[in-house]
């Protein structure tokens, strides 16, 4: 069932509840009123006769007069039930007075003799099948006078006011579900667009298909955020793209260089032994090579972000790891400046990874016999060495993919390193710099967001 239909039917069904209610209690209100009409009039007709004196007809007990055929008690003026359809007086020896002429003959029961003065019982009977409600209560005189008046009337005016009321909780039901079907196209429409924008995108696999949803409340905010996933999707897909067709240029130096040397190896037998010896180094530095473009290659392709949740963490604590591991590995001296640290919130393993690289670098290009210094002020981590420098063609450019300055594209490396350092400070809300450094070398680093307290 479609999101139009399951609103309009709520809405009906809303609108059928509140009306069949209303109806429901339309028709009780009105039923008991009408009731309470007649039991009202009847008491009044039998109050207005039920009273001794000449002009009600009777003359008081022992009157032969006061006896009407058959012994009973005389009836009053037929004037005084001007609103019964039927009245009848009982004596105590059970005869029947009728006072109206062509009413129908009133059923008596021994508890409507057995009333006491002052006593009144109603009841609703049926007779000849026509409803009447009869009014029993003793006589002046003694014996007991019964009325009763037809329903006939109020029967009929309830029972178009059934008709009256089904009809209007069926038209206000059929407007609710036309409302609904309406409201519910308006609401829809958006959702719709999205839906359509969405399978477009997913046939096509056209990342850059618009979503043009304009819509408010929660439906714009869900066409923003979707909109923003694609967007967000699309530009992974074009790093993934441009990282394979950049990993694929990089290798394709070390593998033709593999491969010239591995047919080197194929005449082996006809080298000199120190030419032998040069083409295995020259192998294994080029397998070295490749293993090490691969390794950097999962790293920058790897979401982290996704794996490692983020943590306070004190970056001169990293840099102090990362300077005793890097001594360790090459024999390098590597001084530490921690003075005015500050705590950041970030990933540790990445944020580690971060000034290795940066170290690493800073080791490479440098000379052996210099030392690297990591200072670490507030949230700013710079790594300085004393090397060559960075060139002003290079200056803007060394933290891109791939990219290896003219002069150091013969030393070992991927050209991913400063790259993979972006990825991981821009991911923290970060920034990286270089710039030269004063009395030579190279000064590379990055700055992040404080924590928030």
């Amino acid at each position: 069932m479609t999101l139009r239909w399951r609103i309009a039917l709520i809405l009906a069904a809303v609108a059928l509840g509140v009306g069949a209610f209303a109806a429901i209690a339309s028709y009780v209100r009105t039923e008991s009123q009408l009731k309470s009409s007649i039991d009202d009039t009847l008491k009044s007709a039998a109050a207005a006769v039920n009273v001794p004196g000449p002009d009600q007809g009777g003359r008081g007990r022992g009157d032969g007069d006061d006896l009407g055929p058959g012994g009973g008690p005389g009836c009053p003026v037929p004037g005084a039930f001007h609103a019964a359809s039927a009245a009848q007086l009982v004596s105590p020896s059970g005869a029947i007075t009728p006072c109206i002429a062509g009413g129908p003959a009133l059923p008596v029961s021994a508890e409507d003799r057995a009333l006491r003065p002052g006593e009144v019982e109603l009841d609703t009977l049926q007779i000849d099948g026509h409803s009447y409600r009869l009014l029993s209560t003793p006589w002046h005189d003694g014996g007991t006078l019964q009325i009763a008046r037809s329903l006939a009337e109020s029967d009929g005016v309830l029972s178009r006011l059934r008709l009256q009321l089904a009809a209007v909780v069926g038209v206000a039901t059929a407007v609710a579900a036309a409302l609904g079907w309406a409201v519910a196209t308006r609401l829809v429409r958006p959702i719709v667009r999205l839906r359509d924008a969405t399978h477009q995108i997913a046939t096509t696999l056209d990342l850059s298909t618009p979503i043009d949803v304009k819509a408010s409340g929660e439906v714009g905010s869900l066409a923003s955020s979707f909109s923003t996933m694609v967007t967000e999707v699309g530009r992974s897909h074009d790093q993934q793209r441009r990282l394979v067709s950049d990993a694929s240029h990089e290798m394709r130096t070390p593998l033709t260089s593999l491969r010239s040397n591995v047919e080197l190896l194929g005449q082996i037998e006809l080298l000199p032994p120190d030419e032998r010896r040069e083409v295995i180094a020259d192998v294994l530095e080029d397998v070295d090579e490749l293993s090490a473009l691969l390794g950097e290659l999962v790293e920058l392709a790897s979401d982290l972000a996704a794996a490692e949740p983020e943590e306070p963490v004190r970056l001169g604590d990293l840099a102090r790891a990362v300077a005793a591991r890097t001594q360790r590995r090459t024999d390098r001296e590597v001084i530490v400046d921690d003075t005015a640290g500050a705590e950041v919130v970030g990933r540790p393993r990445q944020l580690e990874r971060a000034i290795s690289n940066l170290v690493d670098n800073a080791v490479k290009y440098s000379e052996p016999a210099t030392p690297i210094d990591i200072v670490v002020v507030g949230t700013r981590v710079t790594v300085a060495d004393r090397g060559r420098g960075i060139g002003d063609d290079d200056m803007g450019r060394i933290f891109d993919r791939f990219y290896r300055a003219v002069e150091v594209r013969t030393r070992p490396g991927s050209g991913l390193g400063l790259s993979i350092v972006d990825e991981i400070v821009r991911s923290h809300g970060g920034a990286v710099y270089a710039r030269n450094r004063d009395g030579g070398g190279a000064e590379v680093g990055f700055t992040l967001p404080e924590a928030r307290r």
